[in-house]
This record gives C-alpha cells, sequence and structure tokens, in this order.
C-alpha cells in the first residue's frame, strides 16, 4: 500500500480546460518534448514514454559519479532551492527499473508549465541514474499513475485531475525525422497533444480504435494475428498466439517473442541466423516488396494495421547503408510495438473520462498523409 501525503496547494491554470501542443524534437537519436518546471519556469528536456508512468528529472544534488553524463548533452537538473513553489520529500524515496536503465531518488513537488497553462506535478528527483547516454533531463511517462514512482500522478492524469484538459485523450505525431549516423538530431515537426487529437490535420483516413485491457497500466490490447507477405519469397507467413500488444515509444524496434522470431525473419528479406550472428541488413532491403500486419483488439472487435518493409528502415547499424533489424526478441507472449512502427501512424489514445473510476480506454491509429511520413533528410 502507498503512503499518502498532502503535496502543496493547488496552482491556478490561466485557461479552465485546453488543448495543449508539446514540440517532439530529436537529439541525439532520442525523441523529447519540453516542460517547465518551478517557479519561475525551467525548461526541461524530457523523453516521452507510453511505456512507463513517472515524472522524473535529474536533480541538482546528483553527482557526477552517481549521475553520469556521456550524452554530450548539457542537463538542466531541477534545484528546488531556485523555485519559490518547489517541495522535496527525503522521507519519501523511490526507484524505477527500465530495460535500458536504473534510476532512484526522492518525491518531488512544483508547479509545472505547458504553453500558457500551469498545474501543480509531482514527480521524482532522481538522485541516482544509470541512464549516462540520454540526451536529456530526464523522462515524461505516460502510462498509468499505478504503476508510477510513490505518490506520484503521471503527467496526463493530472491534466485531466486538474480538469484541464479539454477532451480526455491524447493524440502523438512523432514526426518526419529520421536519425542517421550522418544527422543524429534532425530537424522534426512531430507533436504531442494533451487535452484533444489532431488526425484532421495528419491522417490519412480515419482513426481505428480497439478497446484497452483493464486494469489500466500500460497501453495494452489483446493480440489476434501477425501476417507477413513478401513478394519477393513468395512468403505468406501467418501466426496468432495468445498474448497481448503493448504500444510503447520507449522502445525502438519491435520485440516479439522469441518462440517465434525465427520464423518471423523467415518471412523478410533475412533469416534470424544471419542477423543472430551479427549480419547488417542492408537498408536497400527495407521495400515495399514485403509488408508487416498487425490484428489487435478484443475478438469481434479487432482491427488490422499494415506497414511496408520501406515504413521500418532505421538508419545507423555502424554506418547510415545499413540499417538496424526491425524485430527484437523477449522471454514473453507478448508483442511490444515501438517508435519504428508508432512513428508511421497518427495515434489516438482515448480515457473515456477525466475521472479514473469510469475510464474507457482505447487507442486507435491512422496512416498518415504522405507529406507527413518519416524520411531521411538529404
Amino acid at each position: 500500500m502507498r503512503k499518502s501525503v498532502v503535496i502543496g496547494a493547488a496552482v491556478v491554470s490561466v485557461a479552465s480546460a485546453a488543448v495543449l501542443d508539446l514540440k517532439i524534437s530529436i537529439q541525439n537519436t532520442y525523441s523529447v518534448v519540453h516542460v517547465a518546471l518551478g517557479t519561475p519556469p525551467v525548461e526541461h528536456t524530457l523523453l516521452y514514454d507510453t511505456g512507463s508512468s513517472t515524472l522524473w528529472v535529474v536533480d541538482s544534488t546528483c553527482s557526477p559519479t552517481n549521475c553520469p553524463n556521456f550524452s554530450g548533452f548539457n542537463r538542466t537538473a531541477y534545484n528546488v532551492s531556485a523555485s519559490r513553489t518547489g517541495q522535496e520529500y527525503p522521507n519519501i524515496p523511490g526507484s524505477i527499473d527500465y530495460t535500458g536503465g536504473f534510476v532512484s531518488g526522492i518525491l518531488a513537488s512544483d508547479t509545472a508549465t505547458v504553453e500558457h497553462t500551469s498545474f501543480r506535478q509531482t514527480f521524482a528527483a532522481i538522485t541516482q541514474s544509470t541512464w549516462q547516454a540520454l540526451p536529456a533531463d530526464g523522462f515524461l511517462g505516460l502510462a498509468s499513475s499505478s504503476i508510477a514512482f510513490p505518490n506520484t500522478t503521471s503527467f496526463f492524469e493530472n491534466i485531466m485531475q486538474h480538469h484541464l484538459a479539454d477532451q480526455p485523450r491524447f493524440g502523438l505525431y512523432g514526426g518526419s525525422g529520421i536519425s542517421t549516423v550522418a544527422n543524429p538530431s534532425p530537424h522534426n515537426n512531430g507533436v504531442l497533444t494533451f487535452g484533444g487529437s489532431r488526425e484532421a490535420q495528419y491522417a490519412h483516413g480515419k482513426v481505428k480504435y480497439v478497446d484497452l485491457e483493464v486494469p489500466f497500466q500500460v497501453y495494452k490490447t489483446p493480440f489476434q494475428g501477425l501476417t507477413i507477405k513478401n513478394s519477393v519469397n513468395k512468403t505468406n507467413y501467418q501466426q496468432t498466439w495468445v498474448g497481448d500488444v503493448v504500444a510503447d515509444t520507449g522502445s525502438a524496434t519491435i520485440y516479439v517473442p522469441q518462440d517465434y522470431v525465427e520464423e518471423i525473419y523467415s518471412a523478410t528479406p533475412w533469416t534470424f541466423a544471419a542477423i543472430s550472428t551479427g549480419y547488417r541488413p542492408l537498408c536497400s532491403d527495407f521495400t515495399d516488396d514485403w509488408s508487416v500486419s498487425l490484428t489487435l483488439g478484443a475478438t469481434g472487435a479487432e482491427q488490422t494495421y499494415t506497414v511496408t518493409g520501406s515504413m521500418l528502415a532505421i538508419p545507423g547499424y555502424v554506418d547510415d547503408d545499413h540499417c538496424f533489424p526491425p524485430f527484437n526478441y523477449w522471454d514473453s507472449q507478448n508483442i511490444i510495438i515501438g517508435a519504428v512502427w508508432l512513428r508511421n501512424f497518427y495515434t489516438v489514445v482515448d480515457f473515456g473520462s477525466s475521472n479514473p473510476e469510469h475510464y474507457k480506454l482505447r487507442i486507435g491509429f491512422a496512416p498518415l498523409k504522405s507529406e507527413y511520413l518519416p524520411k531521411v533528410q538529404k
């Protein structure tokens, strides 16, 4: 059971309800947004992540030994002493384990500002981190508060509970920028929208929704089937198993169960034996001659979403002529659709209500208009 604590006084926003747009930039291959904390406000660069729940920022007391930084990015640490509205709670510590790193720290609370809207936000002030290559000050977790750092509320749930969201939904367009070895921080035009969605601008056709599973922790829906069609090797691979699909912007690629990874690769231009022994796929092999379709959602209400091979290319596997393999494997029956999949769609997460007791969560995807598709910048 979590401890309860009253965290400061409420902050009145200048708007009763709003649609808030956060620009998505690409910094050393990482997709980041900017959120200001404190009074006066200090802007922080944060990796947005639908696979975790906590807003955390490196604390000013964290030493280079405890919070090493080899990213080449000058981090802006959170300094509670520099904020008239900041509070820290050393008696409420916590930690977060990620697939790629670990952080620990203490509970903090301060004014958050996005565009012209301000509100009280709880977060973690980090005093130990292994994210040494992260070119950001911290994370902006967007999943459920139920799995967040002790006594914190995830960022968008907090916006909804302050009645600042015009609608109980957020929309995501990751942008058209693709990182390369030659240009790891390309110009990007992505937008993370809180309190609404912008499918009319970005989507080609309607958003197709599927219901999300409860209890809500991450954005997860039942897996119904995987199809890979390849006109070159005449493959029409189809497979299904009992599992779920998780939408996770913090993952770069697509994770599939270890039991199926070999046969999945057999339908692509490569073999798993080659990939697992260090073969580097040529980016020129990522073509429209093959495609990957995922069928998601509850039985009877499922939807199918398709990408072509060319849409899964991630340049930069040592050099820009070679691309990273599109599939990784893990010891789970679930599939993770990471950024390489999600970047090809406009994504809408609809909570159905701002009241956690009345959530009716669903997630929807729509293909992007051609002018908004990701592409390598020349």
